[in-house]
């Protein structure tokens, strides 16, 4: 066995339970038991190929770029939120309607906003940071795209949609054919009881979705030229954010 391998890997499983957490290099030696002069120059490597990020001279480490390409995984911070702002400014500017992007986690069921961009209108619309996978445009996009074996995961450990939540989906069956039409449209809609409508398009990442772009806005304001004009720029900034993401990947 190659110890320092050993070391290195040790070094990226304590930063990735804490990905956004920035660590010294004294927290990082110190939980390995590693010399501070060894575990400085398998920091200095792994900072070089990108799987560690240095925040600063002598100012800590966390988690670094690479290691969310590795795994597709951009469900913490990292080059998603990095490249989808400007994009999803410029499409709040543009329409002037409330703009996020959001992931799934499949482990408690919630759809998390990684960023928003807020419209200056008297009545807008805020969503919140964390809600039920169900309850919003953008969790239910994710959802759509997911392995069969795994939307079935899902309904065994959090049950199926309330009615109140989501009418159409209140059954296995009808839970499945709302999913498949999603994802055959490519698109998720949602009005709510208090008349906010929720629209929502998928971002990928090497063939796979990884998050939801969304428009929030109040139900009034989603009709005619207005409606067709928010879904079609939705759609060209996701197509947008998914091709950037994707450059990088090969840049990297």
């Amino acid at each position: 066995m190659i110890q320092v391998i050993h070391r290195a890997l040790d070094i990226l499983e304590f930063c990735s339970k804490h990905p956004d957490q920035v660590y010294s290099l004294t927290e990082i030696a110190d939980s390995m038991k590693l010399n501070h002069a060894t575990c400085a120059n398998i920091l200095k490597t792994l900072v070089s190929r990108n799987y560690i990020e240095q925040m600063g001279y002598k100012k800590g480490y966390r988690l670094g770029s690479m290691a969310y390409y590795l795994t597709g995984n951009f469900s913490s911070r990292t080059s998603l939120t990095k490249i989808a702002k400007p994009i999803i400014k410029e499409l709040c500017e543009l329409l002037n309607e409330t703009v996020i992007i959001a992931i799934y986690n499949k482990h408690n069921h919630k759809r998390i906003v990684l960023h928003t961009e807020y419209t200056d209108h008297e009545l807008q619309v805020r969503s919140n940071k964390e809600k039920d996978g169900y309850d919003a445009s953008t969790g239910r996009l994710i959802l759509a795209y997911l392995e069969r074996e795994e939307q079935e995961a899902v309904i065994k450990k959090f049950g199926l949609p309330n009615s109140t939540i989501w009418r159409e989906a209140s059954t296995k069956e009808s839970f499945f054919k709302e999913l498949n039409k999603i994802k055959a449209q490519g698109i998720a809609y949602q009005t709510t009881p208090s008349h906010v409508v929720g629209i929502a398009v998928p971002v990928f990442y090497d063939n796979k979705i990884i998050a939801s772009l969304g428009i929030y806005l109040p139900d009034f304001r989603f009709v005619g030229d207005l409606k067709n004009l928010i879904v079609d720029k939705l759609i060209d900034s996701a197509v947008q954010l998914t091709e950037q993401l994707n450059a990088a990947k090969v840049h990297h």
